[in-house]
């Protein structure tokens, strides 16, 4: 896909990977609909985008919220006369032992980091599918959608669910011509490790520590190398875009193991 003219629509674009992905794309001339849990630091994007020559919006938006996403699609529409691109990018964290957490961890992580991207893509595929025209979907897994991590088994479960959703929605998606592309980071250096400062009222407070992911953080990749990395798997139609090669002989390894256990499929139990 050209980008240039392109309205793209990204979610948690208010920090972190999501406004490297904006400015990454402003750099390629999209115009973008900036929407975030956070308003304020998603209208200063917007103003700084805008000062460049950038024409973007802010929009305060709960990913959870599937009638957020069909606002925000409609908005997005309004304000622009189209939307090309959304990039499902909202996503929270927390650290611990997996058979810890809690019934409202577990409805946290997974209302933002899947139902999120399912949200995004219920309200802006139908859109697309009318449209007729250019289309494409980034939603934001990890490279934890590949590699389960014990201190961070609840994230990883959400992005390999991602990981398994995306795929499947390339496959539904290709033959009406809209692409899907998966984003798959390392480590980057976003407000991810605080991310509880929006963890809802309701479902009380995070019992699991950040510790694992605050130095991982705040050594990681700038997220405009980030964005730029997800750029170009956009204008390529790419189905995977990982940002660090650092993780590739574990993802190999992990395969491996995976094969070495079909081919004892093959042999006679016992």
């Amino acid at each position: 896909m050209d980008l240039a003219g392109r309205v793209a629509v990204v979610t948690g674009a208010a920090s972190g990977i999501g406004a490297g992905l904006a400015r990454a794309l402003a750099r390629e001339g999209a115009r973008l609909v900036l929407a975030d849990i956070e308003l304020a630091p998603a209208e200063a994007l917007a103003h700084e985008l805008a000062d460049a020559g950038t024409q973007a919006v802010a929009e305060r938006v709960d990913v959870t919220r599937a009638a957020d996403l069909e606002a925000l699609a409609s908005r997005a529409v309004s304000a622009f006369g189209a939307v090309h691109l959304v990039c499902n990018n909202a996503g929270v964290c927390m650290g611990g032992p997996i058979h810890q957490m809690s019934e409202q961890d577990w409805r946290w992580i997974l209302s933002v980091n899947l139902e999120g991207v399912v949200n995004g893509c219920r309200a802006f595929v139908p859109r697309f599918l009318a449209a007729g025209g250019p289309a494409h979907i980034l939603n934001t897994a990890s490279v934890g959608g590949f590699l389960a991590g014990g201190s961070l088994g609840l994230y990883t479960t959400s992005k390999f669910a991602v990981v398994a959703y995306s795929e499947s929605l390339a496959q539904d998606l290709a033959p009406h011509g809209i692409g899907v592309t998966l984003l798959c980071p390392g480590a980057t250096r976003t407000n991810l490790a605080t991310a509880a400062r929006n963890r809802p009222e309701a479902l009380g407070s995070a019992a699991g520590g950040m510790q694992v992911i605050e130095g991982m953080t705040a050594a990681g990749m700038d997220p405009l190398e980030v964005g730029r990395h997800a750029v170009r798997g956009i204008r390529e139609g790419a189905l995977y875009v990982f940002t660090d090669t650092v993780f590739k002989p574990a993802i190999a390894d992990r395969f491996a193991r995976v094969l070495a256990a079909l081919d004892r499929a093959g042999e006679a139990p016992g």
